[in-house]
């Protein structure tokens, strides 16, 4: 199928797979400067079922306040309004992934963990270097492959083959997609993007996740490529089991001495552990 008969069937499937609307809306609304925290909990508290799973979160050790926090306006404040959007949007997409596909082959709680290592380590690096708001580093590398979903959902039998031929041949699953299909999870996220309204701050580092982009370029898009490396090295990988390093200019720009680095790929298995139980997973 050709990325433009895609893009229509994209537009064309309502709600497609997740971001429920008190999702959307909570996305708008942290992007909002407008916005109160009471505006963003009167709106989760319309959703029961997102209000006690916030709930949850807030009281889980990886928030500091276990058994504490007792409404939803105490655990915005506990947590901040970026972790209740990475909270928020992580338990729609942990559900999404946790409905099997149409791929024979697709293994989603592998997608789901490599999904939430790039995203814990994303959220690592960007404190690393100071960036304005981490939790947007998390949510960006929690959705960098959510293309591989509508991918899995309309062309199933192709994305067997891109999964046989890159164990095959033992090359990366971006390659073998772009050998079957002539365009790859990236350019098909980015059209899953603004069917879901994502903010062009967002779509950005989706867009640009695998290029060689230094951080002074492109600060996500360096940021999430660097935790997607690492998050296959760290043993959460997708596809053949292919080599993966870090671009020269990546790892100049983030400035992550070699010493270093092992460390992190062990503190970021850990933080998964810690972040799994803040999700509830």
């Amino acid at each position: 199928m050709e990325l433009s008969a895609l893009a229509i069937r994209v537009a064309r499937t309502p709600g497609l797979g997740m971001l429920p609307q008190v999702t959307s809306q909570v996305l708008r609304l942290v992007d909002n400067p407008n916005a109160s925290p009471r505006q963003i909990g009167a709106l989760i508290e319309r959703d029961a079922g997102l209000a006690s799973k916030l709930l949850k979160s807030a009281n889980s050790a990886y928030y500091g306040a276990p058994g504490k926090i007792k409404t939803v306006s105490q655990a915005i404040s506990v947590m901040g309004l970026s972790a209740v959007r990475s909270v928020v949007v992580g338990q729609a997409y942990q559900q999404m992934t946790s409905v099997r596909g149409a791929s024979k082959r697709f293994d989603r709680l592998a997608f789901w963990q490599h999904s939430l290592a790039t995203a814990t380590a994303a959220r690592v690096l960007a404190k690393l270097k100071g960036w304005r708001d981490p939790e947007e580093a998390f949510l960006a590398g929690l959705l960098h492959d959510a293309g591989r979903l509508v991918i899995d959902r309309f062309l199933p039998n192709e994305l067997d083959q891109i999964l046989n031929l890159s164990v095959e041949r033992v090359i990366p699953l971006r390659d073998a997609e772009r050998e079957v299909l002539g365009y790859t999870h990236v350019e098909v996220g980015d059209l899953l993007g603004e069917q879901w309204n994502l903010p062009e701050g967002m779509r950005t580092p989706l867009r640009r996740h695998h290029e060689d982009v230094s951080y002074d370029e492109c600060p996500l898009g360096c940021l999430i490529h660097a935790a997607n490396v690492l998050a296959h090295q760290a043993g959460f990988a997708l596809g053949a089991p292919v080599l993966y390093e870090l671009p020269p200019v990546v790892k100049q720009s983030l400035g992550i001495p070699d010493a270093q680095y092992e460390g992190l790929k062990q503190a970021i298995v850990q933080e998964v552990v810690r972040v799994q139980e803040a999700l509830r997973i």
